[in-house]
């Protein structure tokens, strides 16, 4: 390796620039890279900061010698320089090498935000964000004034004020949830204060509840993220009482954003789940999973028993709208219009028009399989065929932005417009309901 970079660099130079591939050697690498034998030699040397600091090294050398430049994704974080050696017998040929590539100033993509790397304390700083506002839940059970024993789970304070988000399984009676929701919860603080808390709301479908308790002294609080920015394989820890065993945390990575209920034979109202594989289990349920920064961005419900590294949570995108309707009304409104839809791409349309030639001639939309009978989608005028291509006068693509756009606007009239066969296209007018108009 040497007597290649004797060979391009002058005497006069070449002890400094020995001294600094000897430093570069010691304290990172060299990468040795000739693609192409025309081009001549690159040598790329990492040094890092802190030696580079130390070196007085007032460059300016022509394109035969070194030539000095940041490389501030080198090695993700921004603390390491790049130094590029091209050695050429051939002035021509390194000219139009150093024409055609492209300066890594020039990059347009953005910087790494810091949860993309780990480091050796990236869990354990996460961790210590999101552990003092970790709390246990003790839930006595009973039958007619006998002691049964106790339902164990996990919360998270996410308010001041003593707002516990937890799961509605581990604190209510789903048989008789009105009645639950004025118990007891006894309440562990990792700190070793104890409280006692009250459910103030419960959601069954969702499976999600908020806890309160009062405090004199100052609570910790976690903050909660956004889990629309997860992608399949980001790191998460999930943090709980597994068990009873206080203060426990475990990390894994997603492995799906949009499980959808469906997919793990669960009926009734449609709803999505992240997919990771942490270890949970009973008592983590109510406890947060987690990203890197330490933020809530879902909380934990279930996990399948016959298997490992399958556990499911609630996204934190579809907890805050919950919270916000318990802000609102005291609990979830959930409009129905009585419509089993499908989603279309371009390979279900084709593989449906080989099967039938009239069906509607479009590109995106929802298809409408079944209408439930006596049902709003009904009474509107609705067909099993007809697919939806407008709702609200804004067009749609996908089964969430439906349920967007409808929100919480029940007994509110709204026009749809939906594709028929032959080339049939019509507008209807439908009135959503509310879908648990006695919870």
């Amino acid at each position: 390796m040497m007597n290649v970079l004797r060979r391009g660099v002058s005497s006069s130079k070449r002890s400094s620039f020995i001294r600094i591939a000897s430093i570069a050697t010691v304290t990172c690498a060299i990468v040795y890279d000739k693609t192409n034998p025309d081009s001549g030699t690159r040598i790329l040397l990492a040094i890092p900061e802190s030696v580079r600091e130390s070196l007085s090294l007032p460059w300016e050398i022509s394109s035969q010698a070194l030539i000095h430049r940041p490389y501030q994704n080198l090695f993700g974080n921004g603390i390491f320089t790049a130094f590029s050696s091209r050695v050429s017998p051939k002035s021509e040929a390194a000219t139009n090498d150093e024409n055609n590539r492209v300066p890594v100033e020039a990059s347009d993509s953005p910087k790494p935000s810091s949860n993309e790397y780990l480091g050796r304390d990236t869990i354990a700083n996460a961790a210590a964000r999101i552990g003092p506002a970790v709390v246990n839940l003790s839930v006595p059970q009973g039958f007619h004034g006998i002691s049964i024993g106790k339902s164990i789970g996990s919360g998270t304070i996410i308010d001041a004020d003593g707002t516990i988000l937890t799961c509605a399984h581990v604190v209510v009676d789903f048989q008789n949830i009105r009645h639950s929701s004025k118990g007891r919860v006894d309440v562990t603080l990792q700190d070793g204060r104890t409280f006692e808390g009250v459910v103030v709301n419960a959601d069954l479908q969702s499976d999600i509840a908020l806890v309160k308790i009062q405090s004199k002294t100052p609570l910790p609080t976690a903050k909660l993220g956004f889990s629309s920015k997860l992608r399949p394989g980001d790191w998460v820890i999930a943090v709980g009482c597994p068990l009873s065993l206080q203060n426990t945390i475990t990390a894994g990575i997603v492995s799906c954003v949009d499980r959808k209920s469906s997919d793990l034979g669960l009926g009734g109202i449609r709803r999505e789940y992240l997919q990771t594989d942490c270890a949970i289990n009973a008592g983590n349920s109510g406890g947060p999973l987690v990203n890197l920064d330490g933020e809530v961005i879902g909380v934990n419900i279930m996990k399948v028993l016959a298997a490992d590294g399958l556990g499911f949570s609630v996204p934190i995108d579809s907890v805050a709208k919950i919270i916000e309707h318990f802000k609102k009304s005291g609990r979830v409104i959930r409009p129905w219009l009585g419509l089993k839809m499908i989603e279309l791409n371009k390979m279900i349309i084709a593989q449906l028009k080989e099967r039938d030639p009239m069906f509607p001639d479009v590109e995106r939309g929802i298809l409408v399989p079944m209408v439930t009978p006596g049902s709003p989608a009904d009474r509107a005028g609705f067909k099993p065929g007809d697919v939806v291509v407008k709702f609200d006068g804004k067009p749609v693509e996908t089964i969430q932005e439906i349920i967007e756009i409808i929100d919480d606007r029940v007994g509110k009239r709204l026009q749809v417009v939906v594709e028929r066969s032959n080339k049939e296209r019509v507008t209807l007018q439908v009135i959503p309901q509310d879908a648990n108009p006695d919870m």
